[in-house]
């Protein structure tokens, strides 16, 4: 037999043996949330619309996505793939003087997963580079390790909260404010 076709024949070979096991896949398909998904193993969750608070310095919440939608919002906005989503909402609260603040609250099936995530985000933003790695620094806030970027001047917030992960761009608050927000999200 022909060393080069023999050398294209495993080739093949292992391309359709690590697809069929699911190494190798399609991510042209935009990431979307299982219909029937799993509750988290941990214990049992309020929904990513429930576990943003009500009100937050005197502005109401308002749901702008949820589930798959969601997803779907935040997967088109980032260069990494995010993964093992259990639940995911976007929330806005506006002020009647112009403060803007954007919270989304992400799900995960357990704790150990929402910490890897965290720091899946924060190596992502190294390697990214520019001044969202420039800015990112990690700030103690109670026991929560908060990190902070701030591309273009706008500060935003990440961190992990047992098995959720939180984020925010806040518009228009200081950072003692933005401290007092992340401590009354629970």
């Amino acid at each position: 037999m022909n060393p080069t076709i023999h050398a294209y024949g495993m080739i093949v070979l292992m391309v359709l043996v690590l697809a069929s096991s699911g190494c190798v896949t399609d991510e042209s398909e935009p990431l979307t949330l299982p219909t029937t998904p799993t509750p988290p193993a941990t214990a049992m969750h309020p929904n990513a619309t429930e576990i943003a608070p009500a009100e937050l310095f005197g502005m109401q919440k308002v749901v702008v996505s949820t589930g798959a939608d969601a997803m779907r919002r935040v997967d088109q906005t980032h260069i990494g793939k995010i993964e093992n989503v259990y639940d995911l909402a976007i929330i806005h609260y506006h002020s009647e003087d112009g403060r803007f603040l954007t919270l989304w609250t992400t799900l995960y099936e357990n704790e150990t997963l929402a910490s890897s995530e965290t720091e899946k985000m924060v190596v992502g933003i190294r390697k990214f580079g520019g001044d969202w790695a420039s800015t990112l620094e990690e700030i103690p806030i109670g026991e929560l390790t908060v990190y902070r970027i701030a591309p273009n001047d706008l500060p935003q917030y990440f961190w992990a909260d047992g098995a959720w992960v939180f984020y925010i761009t806040p518009h228009d608050f200081t950072p003692d404010e933005c401290f007092q927000m992340i401590e009354a999200i629970p």
